[in-house]
């Protein structure tokens, strides 16, 4: 499990590649993506309280709503 500290560094460092143009559109998104992967598999494996997952679903429920219907209008 990543620990926040290292997802951040890798958040800030992708930031700057973009900002530094190292990074397409396309190549910043598909990095995104790859972070959101790294930061699901430690919150899968942290021990969170029923509190706490209370609190985050109605985030995650509105980013995959809003993900999928417009994933859906690309045509997929």
């Amino acid at each position: 499990m990543e620990t926040s500290q290292q997802l951040q560094q890798a958040f800030q460092e992708l930031k700057m590649k973009r900002k530094n143009g190292e990074l397409t559109e396309g190549q910043y998104y598909k990095e995104l993506l790859k972070l959101a992967e790294r930061l699901i598999a430690s919150l899968e494996e942290e021990n969170i309280s029923c509190e706490d997952a209370k609190k985050q679903i109605p985030l995650i429920v509105v980013f995959l709503t809003e993900q999928i219907d417009k994933f859906a209008k690309r045509g997929n």
